[in-house]
């Protein structure tokens, strides 16, 4: 029988509790704010179109539309 996500997800990048996600405490200027959003928005996507396997619907992206839903179970 196959791992649980939990089991395969310590696998492959140990504990959870580990995992720190740290932001930026100086302001930007408005152009790297635009490109920090550009960067963050691009890989905000990137997820998704690997989550669904195709290219995400704006609606999808804005969260308009639930894809918890589109996803298969295992």
């Amino acid at each position: 029988m196959g791992r649980s996500i939990s089991d395969n997800f310590k696998k492959r990048f140990g504990d959870p509790a580990r995992i720190e996600i740290k932001f930026a405490k100086d302001k930007l200027s408005p152009s790297e704010e635009a490109y920090r959003d550009e960067k963050t928005t691009a890989a905000y996507v990137d997820v998704l179109r690997n989550l669904l396997g195709r290219e995400p619907t704006h609606e999808e992206i804005i969260g308009k539309v639930d894809i918890s839903k589109k996803l298969r179970k295992k």
